[in-house]
């Protein structure tokens, strides 16, 4: 196993720590603020940040990207990073800043000008981690970059904690993720000493701007897309149905968003690294597809089967409605999973060009295809369909993009996937038993001891099916020492 397998490995198994111990942090914060503080001093956070939802997006501008994907990386380039967000930092702070007493006004609530206030604090605090947080992705320093977000995490909870015990209130969770972002600040400049030295400059603002325009206009467009669909479907079909949908869309994001994200943190700049190396590209994406979906189908596959039993799990009885979306939007998981890595991937290649046009054209057409399935069905299984029918269209599409740039080596790609599918069908011929065996259509959950048999079936058979068919993942280092063991 070569040094560079090693430090990749490393690297994810840092991010999956940083991940999930960043969600034991918030869940446990969460439950004890649930308590300390009412819905509505919640509700005025929660307007506070949709307020700046869009001046989050125009935050970054691409600066973290375009470092980690830069070929050669100058001093002045990094200089000129540090000075962007400096200044577009400080823009946002003024503008947050200025719009707080109107936006309270409109809102007819005092608060909400105070929350503001102390959240556009983060837009100057920020541009002193940005910069230093990309040169540790870059160098794949995934074990500081661990330990930096879960400090933070943790003194940021503990900030709206005792704040909230005081009688803060809504102030707790601002001043809260104030904390956080500073303790972010000191701790990228503790574990990279050099970027502390930095003096910003705007010498190479042309390429940077070219690229961040880019960037932001794709993450803008993202972000409203995804919030018209929660519009259009409160507005035509009631709240209720958007909760419902979004409960069911959770299953999906407990692997399509929480694993592939600290997946997707490792797999840009390693192929980013591989790319400035000119080692072979397709033969890196062709091992992370492959071992993305012989996890994802799984997961999929038994969440689709045991959906009551985990919405109970997760979130009690009063979801159960969710239940029968759940297959449709674990189909979707299942069907992105096989392009989820083309987006880091085509940045990785400097070819920010590709993905924005497919963005610019495809969250649009998501979000229309959607929004008529709500005006035209008012049902929640045809938004669902919609979704699916989606991903269909755009999967094809990632993949013809990434032909703009290398050649996709299609022959490998559907023999390594075709393990996969044998190997998911293996695991879940035992759950799928049980399932049956209770009924696909149960209004009631099973019994626990059923359940768990189920999960602990399926995890036994998904190793089996993996060594029976020989999956590529088998002749993972990590796998076999595990297995051997």
């Amino acid at each position: 196993m070569s040094e560079g397998e090693n430090g990749v490995r490393r690297a994810l198994a840092f991010s999956f720590i940083e991940r999930w111990l960043g969600i034991v942090i918030a869940l446990s914060s969460n439950v004890i603020l649930a308590r300390l503080l009412s819905p509505a001093q919640v509700g005025v956070f929660s307007v506070s940040l949709a307020v700046i939802g869009v001046a989050q997006v125009l935050r970054d501008f691409g600066v973290v990207s375009f470092l980690i994907q830069e070929r050669e990386l100058q001093e002045d380039t990094v200089r000129t990073a540090f000075g962007l967000s400096l200044l577009l930092g400080g823009t946002l702070f003024l503008l947050v800043a200025v719009s707080a007493p109107w936006v309270a006004d409109f809102y007819k609530e005092r608060l909400v000008r105070d929350t503001l206030l102390v959240c556009s604090l983060n837009f100057l605090l920020l541009p002193f981690a940005t910069v230093t947080m990309a040169l540790l992705r870059r160098e794949m320093s995934f074990s500081a970059l661990a330990v930096i977000g879960l400090v933070g995490a943790a003194l940021g909870a503990v900030a709206s904690i005792v704040m909230a015990w005081a009688g803060m209130g809504v102030m707790s969770l601002a001043v809260g993720s104030v904390v956080t972002n500073a303790a972010n600040c000191v701790g990228a400049m503790i574990a990279h000493p050099a970027s502390a030295k930095l003096r910003p400059n705007l010498k190479a603002w042309r390429r940077l701007l070219s690229f961040g325009a880019q960037s932001s206009v794709t993450g803008v467009v993202t972000s409203i897309s995804m919030d018209v669909n929660d519009l259009a479907v409160g507005k035509l079909m009631g709240f209720e149905p958007v909760a419902i949908i979004s409960k069911a869309q959770g299953l999906m994001q407990l692997f399509h968003r929480d694993v592939m994200t600290a997946i997707r943190n490792v797999a840009f700049p390693a192929y980013a690294k591989t790319v400035r190396e000119d080692l072979d590209l397709e033969a890196s994406y062709l091992v992370s597809v492959t071992h993305v979906t012989a996890v994802a189908w799984p997961f999929y596959g038994f969440v689709s089967l045991y959906a009551l039993e985990v919405l109970r799990l997760l979130f009690g009885s009063q979801w159960d409605a969710a239940a029968s979306l759940v297959p449709w939007y674990c189909l979707c998981g299942a069907v992105a999973a096989t392009a989820n890595l083309i987006g880091p991937l085509t940045l990785a290649a400097g070819r920010i060009d590709l993905l924005t046009k497919v963005e610019l054209l495809w969250q649009p057409l998501r979000a229309v295809m959607i929004v008529l399935a709500a005006l035209w069905f008012r049902s929640m299984l045809a938004c669902a369909i919609a979704l699916l029918l989606a991903l269909l269209l755009q999967v094809p599409l990632l993949y013809a993009v990434k032909a703009r740039y290398m050649q996709n080596n299609w022959r490998a790609w559907c023999l390594n996937l075709g393990h996969s599918v044998a190997a998911a069908a293996f695991s879940l011929v035992a759950p799928a038993g049980i399932a049956w065996h209770y009924g696909l259509d149960r209004s009631t959950p099973m019994p626990a001891a059923a359940f768990v048999a189920a999960v602990v079936l399926c995890m036994v058979t998904w190793i089996l099916g993996l060594l029976i068919v020989r999956h590529p993942m088998t002749q993972d280092p990590v796998f076999k020492r595990l297995w051997g063991r």
